[in-house]
Formats: structure tokens, C-alpha cells, sequence
């Protein structure tokens, strides 16, 4: 299973880029979601990234297209982004992952050119106390119904890997679980199955 880790929203441009240096010997594909931070911030970050060891298609920036096209890495679309479709037009060579909640918008997002598709919440989770989970028979349902790799995104646990990767998903994408504990790189090692 690939790893994506998703950035909290409220990194410190300095300590992040440190925490993670250390973490990215176990990140298949680190997702920086960080609405607060400007373009101009974003990019120095994913710079900052490429200088210690992350290479460009390890990175995925959220929502920002442009600043996604000018670093050479993904994108990865939301319901508040451009379009799928739009995008793909505009910048036909950049990677672009869709955040979907359904089997109609993962088909919907595969015919307009997603190269990749997050799905989920998966399990409860705390960040969406007031929405009932989707579960993993869904999570099947969007991976067979579908050709793009699928990442199982909300309330993963190291515990519940084996349950996600029982319906061929691609991957799991992980933020509290990781990013929420006082040992992260302890944290990811778990979900890595890396002795600790």
C-alpha cells in the first residue's frame, strides 16, 4: 500500500520542511494542504522539499494549480477547485489526483482526466464528527468501477490496512494519525509495519 500523507493546514515553514526530512524515507506521496500558506510560501516550501530529498513526483500541492505547474509536481483537486476537465485542458502534462465522496463523482472524475482519485472518509474520524463514514464496501465499489488508482482517505489506522487493501485501492492517505501524534516518525513507521 502507498502512503500519502496529508499536511496538517497550519504548518511552520521552517519545522515542517525538518519534520519532514525525517519522514519522508517512509512517504510514497506527501499532499501539502496548507490553504493559509500564500503561493509564493508554498513554493519555497516544495523547494525546500526537492533540496532534501523529495523528488518532484513524491509531491502533491492542494488546490493551487499554478503554483503545481510552476514546481513540476501534482495537483490534487477539491470541491472548492477548478475543475477536473479544466485543468487537464489547460495544463494537459500535469498530474492530477480529485478528491471524491461518491461513485458518481469518482466516475465523473475519471472521465474528465483524473490520473488519480481520493476517496473517503473510510472510518469516523474526528475531523468529520457530523458525517456517517463510507465505508470500505464503497471504498470496493469505487475501485472496481473505476480504472485510476484509488487512495482510501479517513479514520486509517495501521490496524485497518489489511480491510483497505482487501479492496485493491491503491493506497491509504493518512494526516491525524501521523501528523496528530508526538512521535511522528514512530507513527509512520507503524503504518509501514516498521519495527519501533
Amino acid at each position: 500500500m502507498r502512503l500519502h500523507l496529508i499536511s496538517t493546514g497550519s504548518i511552520d515553514l521552517r519545522d515542517g520542511a525538518e519534520i519532514f526530512q525525517f519522514l519522508q524515507p517512509y512517504t510514497n506521496q506527501l499532499h501539502l494542504r496548507e490553504p493559509n500558506l500564500s503561493a509564493a510560501e508554498l513554493l519555497d516550501l516544495i523547494e525546500t522539499l526537492l533540496r532534501q530529498g523529495y523528488l518532484p513526483d513524491q509531491l502533491t500541492v492542494h488546490d493551487r494549480v499554478d503554483v503545481a505547474h510552476v514546481a513540476g509536481i501534482g495537483v490534487q483537486l477539491t470541491r472548492r477547485s477548478l475543475r477536473v476537465g479544466d485543468v487537464r485542458r489547460h495544463f494537459p502534462d500535469l498530474t492530477i489526483g480529485k478528491s471524491v465522496h461518491s461513485l458518481a463523482e469518482a466516475l465523473a472524475a475519471e472521465a474528465e482526466g483524473a490520473d488519480q482519485l481520493l476517496y473517503g472518509h473510510i472510518y469516523p474520524t474526528a475531523s468529520k464528527p457530523d458525517l456517517p463514514p463510507r465505508g470500505v464496501d464503497a471504498l470496493k465499489q469505487v475501485v472496481t468501477f473505476t480504472t485510476k488508482p484509488v487512495i482510501a482517505i479517513g479514520g486509517i489506522t495501521p490496524d485497518r490496512i489489511p480491510e483497505i487493501a482487501a479492496t485493491g485501492a491503491t493506497g491509504i492517505a493518512v494526516l491525524s494519525g501521523i501528523l496528530g501524534q508526538t512521535d511522528p516518525l514512530a507513527a509512520i513507521k507503524r503504518y509501514q509495519g516498521v519495527r519501533v
